[in-house]
């Protein structure tokens, strides 16, 4: 085995081939030597990572040794404004361990903690607010996604993605320019973004939110692609090498397309999916643009897409089980008296909310449960979903609250949340022995 970069045989390293940053579900080989590793790390993932943050956190995401994804943002505390704030998750500013530190309008330091925290670093300048209400803004830029960064990243990992899959295993001249281009050598249009809306149709009845779905196919111009759809957001087309096989004396027929889906959760799977596609036409298999030449138009249908991993839960049983484990060791100290509410339910955090409802309402319609069928087919039966996932506004979130709230001080929140915790757990034993 050599480097897939410099045909190096010293010094091979591991590389995550998609960022383990952006995804549950690792993917490595030891095919990249220990320079070009550091060096596409420094020079793009890094900042491609660090630009994902406030979505990575949504999408549940951790650190490497499991810790939240900390990002910044600006929060508003009782008629005060903090800016370029650490934040992790709600109980990082409602009951911060340490010190919240931020600036003003004028860039002045300003620091949220208990008044007896406070007092030791400055009893002057102490003051009290109202953490009752805290709002959050988070200015999101298309740079995160479609800036230089992200699509050299994008590059990277669809290049590493194609080695994989193909067993190549050595840097061959044929793939010249694909990698002058991920090291910097060489500027081109290697990177396009998928605009075609038919594609996306198809895709989004294969995919879920936090997916990553690559494929590789020879198009019209003689060119191998890979696609790489990030995120069930944003498909990039990534120009990897010349194609020896495409036949354009052929009239239209369909075309097979067979997908390698990398899910949030950590599992994997496959699907295919088809299209007609006139091979005499000059016409490529699906409308791009390059990035910088996006209209104001396909930049409205790409922000639409992103903002659905803000309000969407996603429904992998398998990532549902960590959250109701996590609820579950929370519900004891609950139980003993060791925490209130609002611990219990972590400040309001989304995924404890959406978890709660989720495995209320399945205990609810306990009855109507299949177990010769999957968690997904049941959800979608019981739930009336068309898709895996389900979106809620935050109307919808705060009256859900309020219920929970209520039940707390009826003292029957606790027997609520374990009906649905015992009903939730049956279900998930139940799937794995339908897996086996």
């Amino acid at each position: 085995m050599k480097c897939i970069y410099c045909n190096s045989e010293t010094e091979l390293t591991s590389s995550d081939i998609i960022t383990y940053a952006i995804t549950g579900a690792k993917l490595t080989k030891s095919f990249v030597c220990k320079k070009h590793n550091a060096l596409t790390n420094d020079k793009y993932e890094k900042q491609f990572v660090s630009d994902l943050d406030f979505f990575r956190n949504h999408l549940g995401l951790t650190t490497r040794d499991g810790k939240p994804i900390q990002y910044f943002a600006d929060i508003s505390v009782d008629g005060t404004e903090m800016y370029n704030v650490k934040v992790s998750n709600r109980e990082s500013f409602y009951a911060p361990k340490k010190v919240v530190a931020g600036v003003d309008e004028e860039g002045n330091k300003i620091l949220m903690a208990t008044m007896e925290k406070l007092e030791k670093i400055d009893k002057d300048k102490s003051f009290t607010v109202d953490i009752r209400d805290v709002t959050l803004h988070k200015k999101i830029s298309s740079d995160s996604f479609l800036g230089h960064y992200a699509v050299h990243s994008i590059a990277k990992m669809a290049y590493e993605w194609y080695c994989y899959i193909n067993g190549i295993e050595e840097f061959t001249e044929e793939h010249n320019e694909i990698v002058e281009y991920i090291l910097g050598n060489k500027n081109g249009n290697f990177v396009d973004i998928i605009i075609d809306r038919n594609y996306y149709i198809a895709i989004d009845d294969l995919s879920q939110i936090g997916t990553n779905t690559f494929f590789q196919y020879d198009d019209i111009d003689g060119y191998r692609y890979v696609v790489f759809d990030f995120w069930k957001t944003v498909a990039y087309r990534v120009r990897i090498c010349k194609s020896l096989k495409y036949n354009i004396g052929c009239d239209m027929k369909p075309v097979i397309y067979h997908l390698y889906l990398y899910h949030i959760d950590g599992s994997k799977s496959s699907e295919v999916f088809s299209r007609e596609h006139y091979f005499d036409s000059k016409k490529p298999t699906f409308e791009v643009v390059q990035s910088q030449n996006m209209t104001t138009e396909q930049m409205n249908v790409f922000a639409k897409r992103t903002e659905k991993i803000l309000s969407t839960m996603i429904l992998s049983i398998n990532f549902l089980k960590k959250v109701v484990d996590k609820i579950t060791f929370k519900l004891g100290s609950y139980d003993a008296g060791k925490i209130n509410v609002a611990q219990l339910l972590e400040f309001e955090d989304n995924n404890i909310i959406d978890t709660l409802e989720l495995i209320n309402r399945l205990y609810c319609h306990k009855d109507k449960y299949d177990v010769t069928k999957s968690f997904n087919q049941n959800l979608r039966i019981i739930l009336k979903l068309d898709s895996d996932t389900i979106t809620k506004t935050q109307e919808e979130k705060k009256e859900y609250i309020k219920s929970l709230m209520a039940m707390d001080k009826e003292k029957q929140l606790s027997d609520y949340i374990w009906n649905g915790i015992h009903v939730f757990n049956e279900i998930y034993e139940n799937e794995i022995n339908l897996t086996k």
